[in-house]
């Protein structure tokens, strides 16, 4: 039986690798500081009789690369063999979080974005309205609590859904969006040269 490559992505510190260590049965330790050796950790889960390879990705707040970590982070998330990426969100920060979010979801087909210290944001006054998250980004958005262990199966219900989203196109404005024309076309123009 073949198995699904899922990729954990997210920001350091929402509880990623909690999440990672609870599916998988590791204790995965990652630490965001200078001089750790960038790694990502693998390990295998089982969901409805179907095998599971998790990669914990470096959390990292953007896949445009200005770290060892994000560059490592970014190479994973664009990997063509993954089936899917779960982006794990932490709900007390959440509008910092989504920025990570949209530049996946640009990129990739297969996301699910799983909010984790929903009860840590509701002590403090924050209420997330999941269905206008979801309808926003055209993704499923799944409440999980990785100290508890709760939200886990309907979190790989929805990412084992074959193509949940398109990749999603951002209109950035007249002025940017002739800028991406004019880079993409002259990177096009450049490979017909070579080519």
């Amino acid at each position: 039986m073949q198995e699904k490559y899922i990729a954990l992505a997210g920001n350091p510190n929402v509880g990623k690798s909690t999440i990672f260590n609870a599916l998988t049965g590791l204790k995965q330790h990652t630490g965001n500081w200078s001089g750790k050796t960038v790694d990502i950790a693998f390990g295998r889960y089982m969901h409805n009789n179907k095998n599971y390879l998790l990669a914990d990705l470096p959390g990292c707040y953007s896949i445009k690369s200005s770290s060892s970590e994000e560059y490592c982070a970014a190479e994973a998330i664009r990997d063509e063999r993954t089936d899917g990426i779960i982006v794990v969100c932490d709900a007390c920060s959440l509008e910092r979080n989504l920025n990570l979010v949209i530049q996946i979801c640009e990129i990739s087909e297969n996301v699910v974005m799983a909010v984790n210290f929903v009860d840590v944001a509701k002590k403090r006054g924050i209420d997330i309205d999941f269905k206008k998250l979801e309808d926003k980004l055209k993704i499923s958005v799944v409440k999980v609590n990785a100290r508890k262990k709760t939200g886990f199966s309907e979190l790989m219900n929805c990412i084992t859904q074959s193509k949940i989203n398109k990749s999603m196109k951002i209109k950035y404005g007249h002025y940017i969006e002739t800028a991406i024309n004019i880079k993409r076309n002259g990177t096009q123009n450049k490979s017909k040269q070579n080519g």
